[in-house]
């Protein structure tokens, strides 16, 4: 609600993605007579749900903590789910676009007050109400109760370009190492001759990232070669926990990869042994064979080594458009884990990719998006 004689709100919304959403449909059905402003800098609310699990939106996972919140949330907007054989929830359309529209349905139907096109520029301590907001068109608002819920920097193309950082620093917050996350990783340069012949091959892999050799992740999964790296699920799922260093060029930073995850290395010993000039094409195929032949020296022991233990040299990761979210970010231990409300400024929120979690494909990080913004617009 706005106070008539001034530009003060009762509670303010910035980000209209999948976390500041959840929260402005939660907050208008607990407060009937408060409406909080709700601020997107894009021309529409949930450009990036559209785009997520390839059009069709991943929203959450059996696996995810709290899913049932999740579910119960997209039921009470009329929002049926279909769940696939690995867990992964989707709308039972199939259809992102369902996600979206049916978000902003319920949001138009509780009369929420929407702002759109026009970016916030500034988030200031405030005399009266708490907070100033300065916004491009030079708009200044105050407000006693905010969300900041403008997502991270993956996705910039979606007009994600981490915000929320910036603000979260300038009220006091600590924000942790931002890192693309969910990104294929790239080769060193010297790797990019020597994989060039796999460019497009798929294969089935166990993979831990190195880090001076000590490892930082593990994942197992279908890998792909790349003519400028590694990608596929399991190359993403490594990138959700990246060491600091993945981007110090004085550290090393390799992928270990076992091509054969399931048999033993005196068993692939002893097939090549028995097949040589079919080498291991009935392991893992014939072109990965030629190269593990090649390098292997054409001996058994070596060859066998290299298809458990391939080690191959990368330099960081693709960047901010390829990426699906940000690891890093407002640090949690400086959030009240009940209600999202800042530890260290009064009536200041956060929810979604503005925190610092990451986490593995699969529905697990709007899952947390929808669940901390129901969380913030429960206590905002």
């Amino acid at each position: 609600m706005k106070n008539k004689k001034s530009n003060i709100y009762d509670a303010i919304i910035i980000g209209g993605g999948a976390a500041g959403l959840a929260a402005a449909i939660t907050y208008l059905r607990r407060n009937e007579h408060g409406k909080p402003l709700f601020l997107e800098a894009n021309e529409a609310c949930g450009k990036k749900i559209l785009a997520t699990g390839n059009g069709r939106c991943n929203i959450s996972n059996l696996s995810a903590e709290n899913y049932l919140i999740t579910k119960e949330f997209f039921k009470s907007i009329g929002l049926l789910l279909r769940t696939s054989d690995d867990g992964r929830v989707y709308p039972a359309s199939g259809q992102a676009a369902s996600v979206r529209d049916a978000l902003i349905y319920a949001a138009d139907r509780e009369g929420l007050e929407i702002r759109l096109s026009n970016r916030v520029s500034s988030v200031d301590k405030a005399a009266v109400a708490g907070f100033a907001i300065s916004l491009e068109d030079e708009t200044k608002i105050e407000t006693s109760r905010l969300l900041i819920a403008t997502g991270g920097k993956a996705g910039p193309q979606f007009g994600c370009f981490g915000d929320s950082y910036k603000f979260a620093r300038k009220l006091g917050h600590t924000v942790t190492g931002i890192l693309p996350a969910l990104v294929p990783l790239l080769y060193a340069e010297k790797e990019k001759t020597r994989f060039a012949e796999l460019k497009g091959l798929r294969v089935r892999a166990r993979a831990q990232l190195l880090v001076n050799g000590a490892s930082a992740a593990a994942s197992e999964g279908e890998l792909q070669f790349t003519e400028y790296g590694l990608s596929g699920i399991m190359i993403f799922d490594l990138t959700t926990t990246p060491p600091s260093t993945m981007s110090d060029d004085k550290s090393k930073t390799e992928v270990a990869l076992d091509f054969a995850p399931d048999v033993d290395i005196t068993t692939i010993q002893r097939l090549i042994v028995d097949n040589e000039g079919f080498w291991l094409e009935g392991v893992v195929g014939k072109k990965l064979s030629a190269l593990l032949v090649r390098e292997g020296g054409r001996d058994a022991s070596r060859i066998a080594a290299l298809t458990k233990h391939c080690l191959i040299s990368v330099n960081g990761t693709k960047g901010w458009k390829e990426a699906q979210t940000t690891a890093g970010g407002v640090k949690v231990s400086e959030i009240d884990s009940k209600t999202g409300e800042s530890l260290i400024c009064k009536g200041l929120f956060f929810a979604g990719e503005a925190l610092e979690p990451a986490f593995i494909c699969g529905g697990f990080n709007l899952n947390y998006a929808w669940c901390t913004g129901i969380r913030a617009g429960l206590y905002l």
